[in-house]
């Protein structure tokens, strides 16, 4: 009867870097964003990280997949049970309408967004790519 670690010496087996098996919308730049839900639109707050901003004011629509969609209909997430509310989302990609590759990770009422833009929200811009590992469950 072979030995075990025999085995394991004869197949030669490599796994494979850990790098490769990060998502690829965790190997893009992550960004945070943070506002509130209006008219089923999302109204970001401005960037605090960098200076000019990484993106304008204004209301944007949110697809969980990549945009302009590979798909003849529109990904775009309803954003209406939201109305009233505010999101934590991190992203990996936005234009002047849309912000792709988006993950919903947090609900808040209006007072709490309020807080967290005041009080932490240029800190945890500082940490997007730890959040984005995070909530993707890799580093929990």
């Amino acid at each position: 009867m072979n030995d075990p670690e025999e085995k394991l010496e004869e197949a030669g087996t490599v796994l494979p870097h850990p790098q490769t098996l990060v998502p690829t919308t965790l190997s893009k730049a992550n960004v945070l964003f943070i506002g509130p839900v209006e008219n089923g639109y999302f109204k970001p707050a401005p960037d605090l990280k960098q200076s000019p901003p990484r993106w304008e004011p204004g209301q944007y629509s949110l697809a969980a997949g990549k945009w302009p969609s590979p798909n003849l209909t529109a990904d775009l997430l309803d954003l209406t049970p939201y109305n009233g509310q505010a999101i934590l989302v991190i992203a990996s990609d936005w234009n002047q309408e849309v912000i792709s590759e988006a993950r919903i990770f947090g609900v808040l009422d209006k007072v709490a967004c309020d807080v967290l833009q005041k009080f932490a929200y240029g800190h945890m811009q500082d940490k997007e790519e730890e959040i984005a590992s995070y909530i993707s469950g890799i580093s929990n």
